[in-house]
């Protein structure tokens, strides 16, 4: 049975959501190789982080999902790095690569998971079969796109969660009871592994539900920003990837 998964940074580690369409888990891993090693045999991974890095200008994904979530969660998508500016090892020559380049400053939000865009970045350069497997998406984007183009609330109140878990469980009810149990089990009770979901990390668990999600939904056929994505200088697209229910 085909396997589908959604992987989200949660700040003390990877954390991996896999559905095989009826049953959903939840594991953290410490690097992305993990998460490939565990589940190379996914139909699909969707991991909510930058894949294929620009070298002189700005992602048409990003600026098309910008778009389509409007200027009330625009925010959440920030402005890739360019290549030379996730190679820096200074915030400061980050900040100036990417000025030199594009004529753009680097965020701090941005700068701060460079190490994780360097990670999968490192990992599909080096292994072309987790290029067929793993693809860029982002949660605001997914859930929106769940919503008939209508972005939830922000995911730090408890009404965006709400939003968040509601739209889920209608898009696919075996999703009904899961981030309970998800919650139960790895935030209030004692997970099987070493690294513990926080409670601040609650939002985390549902944006890799919603990447797994619609990674089942896709079945590997995915809607894209944009239509014809181009790839960057190592071949990898620039896209960001979604299902439209």
């Amino acid at each position: 049975m085909s396997s589908y998964v959604g992987v989200d940074w949660a700040s003390k580690g990877w954390l991996a959501v896999e559905t095989d369409g009826q049953d959903w888990t939840a594991t953290m891993h410490p690097s992305i190789h993990s998460v490939w090693f565990e589940h190379r045999d996914a139909a699909s991974i969707l991991v909510d982080i930058p894949i294929g890095l620009p070298s002189d200008r700005r992602r048409r994904c990003d600026r098309e999902a910008k778009e389509f979530l409007g200027s009330a969660r625009a925010s959440s998508v920030f402005w890739t790095p360019c290549r030379a500016a996730v190679e820096a090892d200074s915030y400061d020559r980050a900040a100036e690569a990417n000025e030199e380049r594009r004529g753009d400053g680097l965020s701090s939000q941005a700068w701060g998971i460079v190490p994780r865009i360097r990670e999968v970045d490192r990992l599909l350069r080096d292994d072309p079969e987790a290029t067929t497997v793993i693809r860029e998406s982002h949660p605001e984007v997914c859930f929106a796109a769940f919503r008939g183009g209508d972005p939830p609330g922000s995911k730090q109140s408890e009404t965006g969660k709400e939003e968040r878990l509601r739209c889920l469980e209608r898009v696919d009810d075996t999703v009904s009871g899961v981030f309970g149990e998800f919650v139960a089990r790895h935030v209030d009770g004692v997970s099987p592994w070493a690294r513990r979901i926080g409670k601040s990390n609650r939002d985390d668990l549902l944006d890799a539900m919603a990447l797994a999600l619609t990674a089942k939904l896709g079945g590997g056929e995915f809607d894209t920003f944009p239509t014809d994505p181009p790839t960057d200088d190592n071949g990898l697209p620039m896209e960001i990837v979604y299902v439209d229910p």
